[in-house]
């Protein structure tokens, strides 16, 4: 039988499987690449992917462009500065001390200010929606001077009451004052 195949015929059929298995597993594999080069070949715009529900489209083909390296200037080491001058003489026009960040304790002092803020919000939403006593909320509101001791004292005491007074005292079901509010600042038992 294999007398009767010439080399050409044999040739010519293996070339020929070898096609159709690249042209399968392109097509099943490299579809969308394929698509989008057929569509950057015929000068078309490129179709857009979508996710599983259709809310959600990718554009096929790069946004921005590729990044290019042109007109990047390297600096010497000794250029470089990273904190202040070495001589008063070097110091700007302006004060000096105004371009000191704050130390690390003030800066913690504010985390736990935006912090107390945020749960006096919720403690204002939970009083209002359910009603409850003064002495409800003084239980809570110390647990939260508790859990912000290093707040009590400073200015941020103080604009934390004005919000609690600005934005909740109206709307609570009980009065509140200020002096209420100073005793549970310095009265936790």
């Amino acid at each position: 039988m294999l007398h009767q195949i010439s080399w050409y015929t044999y040739a010519v059929s293996v070339l020929f499987i070898i096609a159709i298995y690249y042209l399968y597993v392109g097509l099943t594999f490299y579809h969308a690449e394929i698509q989008g080069f057929m569509d950057k070949l015929l000068g078309r715009q490129p179709t857009l992917k979508s996710s599983g529900r259709g809310d959600l489209e990718f554009a096929d083909y790069a946004i921005i462009g590729k990044a290019q390296a042109d007109d990047i200037t390297f600096v010497d080491q000794e250029e470089l500065s990273f904190g202040p001058p070495d001589s008063p003489d070097e110091w700007p026009d302006e004060d000096p001390t105004s371009a000191i960040l704050p130390s690390g304790n003030s800066s913690r002092l504010v985390g736990d200010f935006s912090e107390m803020v945020s749960e006096v919000k919720t403690l204002i939403r939970v009083i209002n929606e359910s009603g409850e006593s003064k002495e409800n909320f003084e239980m809570l509101f110390r647990l939260i001077i508790q859990k912000y001791p290093s707040l009590s004292g400073t200015d941020y005491q103080r604009q934390i009451n004005d919000f609690l007074l600005d934005e909740g005292a109206a709307q609570f079901p009980f009065p509140l004052s200020d002096a209420d509010l100073a005793n549970y600042w310095t009265n936790e038992d």
